[in-house]
């Protein structure tokens, strides 16, 4: 039997054959052209997350901005496959160019871009006599990372000013270049650990990363899907819902089909669930979002049913507190502590499972072992662990620079790579509509957990100031540069190009969304035109210090032992799995729904579980291949039009129809 990296080859030596040098992937011609769209797709993402005051692409696991791009790219490739063949795109250079622009949308995400301008502001912006924070906790904010000047800052609250301003820009040169070099570093060093987790998760457990399984397809040669008629059934019904809602935006005795959350009161079950102890329940609406409808039909029947059993369990469980009187304590009974340890089990399943294989990974970056075990990887074992090394110990000296212990600031970094790995896990294996671990990064679980008399007033402080990255992570590198090397290695790329332009392009979009929210932000003013939510963003790290401060508590043990149940009922349930195959239910569920995105998705994982279910029983494999297409269809039909109501918004200047969040 021919080894994986055998197969690899031949793959390799037939897509030389068919595109010449083009079948690399990452040419000369498609870094330029993704250089050049990246200051655009850079000002759109500024633009939605600010005067649109939309949530934007990076909440969900597939960005749509860069799939809209893939396919005006498709577009253009039609037409010099039929007038210039000679200058076509290989499908690894369309792939290679919606891999660089994802990583580049990273830099501009809601969890990166909003969270940190917003963070390294609100401190002094928002401090007043009333809250008490200059006597609180004001003092040990870190000043390097920070924004102090109040003219400054007034200026850009109250817009009609610019950042070429000289006022402007030297107080906040010093600020965004160290956070600029600590992006890079934070987000580049997770592609050596992509190199080393990649034979096992690609070669060996055979990962299938539904997420870019539609930019494989439109990647193809005459892209063969779009000869399924489900798939036109699919675009379709996307196009009609949302040219309809587009229209009744603009004229609003144009019918409206309501498909998102807080759309009509006609979806709202919330209303239903009135008095003690039914209104525990909190946010209950039946959203039927195309595109999540398309991305729940490509999960399995097990996982898109866990999704929405375990959020109505979780629904439960709170009115069940209610109705015994245990809700009293905070955030009992402590969900993300639950789903935190369900996050930590996923990953200690599968390394448990790999043991032999990262036992020869360190040997090999020891060297104990031979060059056979790294041969044919992108980069060398060594140098690949090197790679992580350097950006670890550099975010590291940045958190101990920000007047982190030394403890304190290895203990964040490491859990931050703990859940960087998790993701990367989630969405190779599962390609889960939104991986948000909304707040369970290191930030909010230490200070929950530890609290103020054990970390201390200035430890507290500095993991607020990072409370900035890690409140959601949802749009980190990392799986993306994964899925590089999983669709270079499918396609016969070079796999080495696509991790190196990886790296390259995040301190492309971290510099690029740092200028145009500044550019954007001096111009219309943040309390002005901007996103309605920006002033509470400012606040919500530094409220929650202020939490901490004014009630320390000791090490809280209730929250440990969630995580522990959490950890345990997730291992649990996937020794059932891998021992009885009739199980229905997927732990990933269990730790995922809990999250605020769920709400929106909860239903259309109902209806993608409800279409398989049916078409396995009726219509077997043949039902449920033709689902492919239709979810394929459903997607990209969505994700084109809404992103033309988007474009025309801001070409226009008006408000109209946002398809998604």
């Amino acid at each position: 039997m021919d080894s994986p990296s055998t197969k690899q080859s031949e793959i390799a030596r037939s897509a030389e054959e068919t595109w010449g040098h083009r079948a690399r992937g990452v040419t000369l011609r498609v870094v330029v052209i993704a250089l050049l769209v990246a200051p655009l797709n850079a000002y759109f993402l500024a633009q939605l997350q600010g005067p649109r005051s939309i949530e934007g692409p990076t909440v969900v696991s597939l960005y749509y901005n860069v799939v809209f791009l893939l396919f005006l790219l498709r577009l253009a490739n039609g037409i010099l496959n039929k007038w210039a063949p000679r200058y076509a795109f290989s499908p690894a250079e369309q792939l290679a160019f919606f891999i660089m622009l994802a990583v580049c949308t990273c830099g501009g995400g809601l969890d990166t871009m909003k969270t940190t301008f917003a963070t390294i502001q609100g401190a002094h912006r928002f401090a007043t006599p009333e809250n008490h924070w200059e006597d609180l906790f004001l003092s040990y904010v870190p000043e390097s990372m920070t924004v102090s000047d109040e003219a400054a800052l007034d200026r850009l609250w109250l817009g009609d000013s610019s950042i070429f301003d000289p006022r402007n820009y030297r107080v906040w040169i010093g600020p965004v270049i160290r956070w600029w070099l600590f992006y890079t570093a934070l987000w580049a060093g997770p592609a050596g650990l992509a190199v080393l987790f990649r034979r096992r998760w690609l070669d060996r457990e055979k990962m299938g990363f539904p997420i870019v399984q539609l930019p494989y397809e439109l990647s193809r040669p005459r892209v063969p899907v779009t000869r399924h008629p489900m798939f036109w059934i699919g675009v379709g019904l996307a196009v009609f819902v949302n040219t309809l809602n587009g229209l009744h935006a603009l004229v609003p005795t144009v019918p409206l089909i309501p498909v998102k959350l807080n759309s009509s009161e006609t979806i709202n079950l919330q209303r239903f669930f009135v008095g003690r102890p039914w209104n525990a329940i909190g946010r209950f609406q039946l959203c039927s979002y195309p595109f999540i409808v398309g991305l729940g039909l490509l999960l399995p029947t097990e996982l898109s049913f866990s999704l929405w059993f375990f959020h109505l369990f979780w629904k439960s469980e709170a009115i069940a507190c209610s109705w015994l009187g245990l809700n009293q304590t905070p955030e009992f009974p402590y969900m993300k502590e639950q789903s935190f340890g369900g996050y930590l089990a996923l990953l200690a399943f599968a390394l448990v499972a790999a043991r032999p294989y990262f036992v020869r990974v360190w040997r090999r970056i020891v060297g104990l072992a031979g060059g056979a075990v790294d041969e044919g990887e992108p980069l060398r074992y060594r140098t690949a662990f090197l790679v992580f090394l350097a950006g670890f110990v550099y975010v590291v000296g940045v958190g101990m620079a920000q007047k982190m212990a030394l403890l304190v600031a290895v203990g964040f970094f490491v859990q931050y790579y703990i859940m960087t790995l998790i993701i990367g896990r989630i969405r190779a294996e599962m390609g889960m509509p939104t991986h948000e671990i909304e707040r369970l990064g290191p930030t909010v679980m230490q200070g929950n957990i530890l609290g103020l008399n054990v970390l201390g007033i200035q430890n507290m402080t500095s993991l607020s100031l990072f409370f900035s990255f890690t409140r959601g992570m949802r749009n980190i590198p990392f799986p993306h540069q994964f899925e590089g090397l999983f669709l270079q290695g499918r396609v016969g790329g070079d796999q080495r190009r696509m991790l190196l332009a990886s790296m390259a392009m995040v301190p492309v979009g971290v510099g690029l969304s740092f200028f145009f929210v500044l550019f954007l932000g001096y111009r219309h003013g943040l309390g002005m035109d901007w996103a309605r939510w920006m002033p509470w963003s400012c606040q919500e790290a530094w409220r929650q210090l202020q939490r901490w401060v004014m009630h320390p508590t000791p090490i809280q043990f209730g929250r440990l032992y969630a995580v522990v149940i959490g950890f345990v009922v997730y291992y649990g349930i996937m020794i059932i799995r891998t021992r009885a195959l009739w199980w229905p239910l997927h732990p990933m569920g269990f730790a995922l729904s809990t999250t605020w995105y769920m709400s929106h998705m909860w239903f259309p994982m109902f209806e993608a579980w409800l279409m398989r279910t049916l078409a396995q029983h009726y219509s077997g494999l043949s039902g449920t291949r033709a689902l492919m297409p239709l979810a394929f269809g459903l997607i990209l039909g969505d994700i084109v039009t809404g992103c033309l109501w988007v474009l025309y918004a801001i070409a226009t200047g008006t408000h109209t129809y946002s398809f998604w969040p």
